[in-house]
C-alpha cells in the first residue's frame, strides 16, 4: 500500500468512527441526463448503499418485468445501449457479415464461431479508426451488437457516427456482394450503401431516421440466448461515446404526475423535458445542495485529520 492509500484509509476510517452513517448512502432517487430529458427513477422506499457503489443500473428501467436475474440481465444491457443511444447522435445503422470464402473468415464453421468472428470485426475496426484518424482528423463513433443467424453464422449490427471513409451505392455494379434478384429488384431502399474498405464480407449502411425507433430496434438483439452464449460479449462501443451524467437524489419528495411514463414495483419513471423551467429547478436545487454537502465534507476532513 501507497503512502497515499495509507493515508486516505486513515482519514476515512477515521471519519467512519466519528459517524458510521457517512459509510452508507441513502437513495430516494437517482436521474440521468440526456440532451433533450431527464429521466428520473424514483423509488417508493429508500434503498441504503455503500457510499461508492454506482446507482446506476440498480433499477428497472425497461418496459419489460423482471422474473429472474437472466432478465435483470437483459435489462441493464438494454438500458445501456439507451443511453448510448439518446446522448449521442449515431447518423447510420450497419451490418457486418462473413464471407465464408475469404481467406480470413476461413469457412462456414468457422463463422459460427464467436470468439473468432469477433476478433476479426475488432482487427477491422482498430486499423479503420487509425485509417479515419489519418484520413480525417477524428475517430468515428460505433455501437455494436452481435446477432446469431439462424443457420449458426454470427454477423454484428452497428450504430455509427461521423464515419466519413468512402461508401458506395449498395445497387452498383462495384458491390461484389449484390445479388440478382437484388440488382433486378424494383423496391430500392433510398440511402442504402456499403462500407468500401470492409473486406470480410457483405455489409450495408443506411441512414437513421428514428432515433427511437433504432434503439428499440438494436435492442432486440440482446436475447437470453446472446447472454447465456458462452464468451459472447454483448455489446461493443467506442471508448469516445458520451454517457448520461447521473445525480443521486435530484427528484422532490412529490414529482408532477405529467412527467410520470412507468411504474414498476419498486419505483417509479418520470421524464422531464430539458431544457425546461421545472428541470432547470431542479438543477439549481442540487446544485446548491452539493454547495452544503462539500462544506459539510470539508469539516468533517478537517476533524479526521
Amino acid at each position: 500500500m501507497s503512502s497515499l492509500d495509507a493515508l486516505t484509509s486513515k482519514i476515512l476510517h477515521n471519519m467512519y468512527k466519528q459517524d458510521i452513517g457517512l459509510k452508507y448512502k441513502v437513495i430516494s432517487s437517482y436521474a440521468k441526463i440526456y440532451p433533450d430529458k431527464i429521466k428520473i427513477i424514483k423509488y417508493f422506499s429508500p434503498l441504503t448503499i455503500d457510499r461508492f457503489r454506482s446507482v446506476n443500473g440498480l433499477a428497472n428501467e425497461e418496459l419489460t418485468s423482471e422474473k429472474d436475474n437472466l432478465q435483470k440481465s437483459i435489462n441493464r444491457t438494454k438500458t445501456k445501449i439507451s443511453d448510448y443511444v439518446l446522448c449521442n447522435n449515431f447518423t447510420h445503422f450497419a451490418t457486418f457479415t462473413f464471407d465464408p470464402n475469404n481467406p480470413k473468415v476461413k469457412g462456414n464453421e468457422n463463422r459460427k464461431n464467436f470468439n473468432n468472428m469477433s476478433d476479426l470485426l475488432k482487427n477491422w475496426l482498430n486499423t479503420e479508426q487509425i485509417n479515419h484518424q489519418r484520413k480525417h482528423g477524428s475517430k468515428f463513433k460505433y455501437l455494436i451488437v452481435p446477432e446469431r443467424h439462424k443457420n449458426g453464422a454470427w454477423h454484428f449490427h452497428a450504430l455509427l457516427e461521423d464515419y466519413k471513409n468512402e461508401v458506395r451505392d449498395f445497387y452498383s455494379s462495384k458491390n461484389p456482394y449484390i445479388t440478382v434478384n437484388e440488382i433486378k429488384t424494383a423496391k430500392r431502399y433510398k440511402g442504402r450503401n456499403y462500407l468500401v474498405r470492409y473486406n470480410l464480407g457483405r455489409s450495408e449502411v443506411a441512414p437513421i431516421r428514428d432515433k427511437t425507433k433504432m434503439s428499440s430496434y438494436i435492442k432486440k438483439y440482446i436475447t437470453k440466448e446472446l447472454i447465456t452464449e458462452k464468451y459472447a460479449k454483448r455489446y461493443w462501443s467506442s471508448r469516445n461515446l458520451i454517457a448520461p451524467e447521473v445525480i443521486e437524489n435530484l427528484a422532490p419528495l412529490t414529482m408532477p404526475q405529467e412527467y410520470r411514463t412507468k411504474v414498476h414495483d419498486y419505483h417509479e419513471i418520470y421524464e422531464v423535458p430539458y431544457p425546461s423551467d421545472y428541470a432547470d429547478f431542479l438543477l439549481e436545487v442540487d446544485r446548491v445542495e452539493r454547495v452544503f454537502s462539500r462544506n459539510k465534507l470539508r469539516k468533517l476532513l478537517q476533524g479526521a485529520c
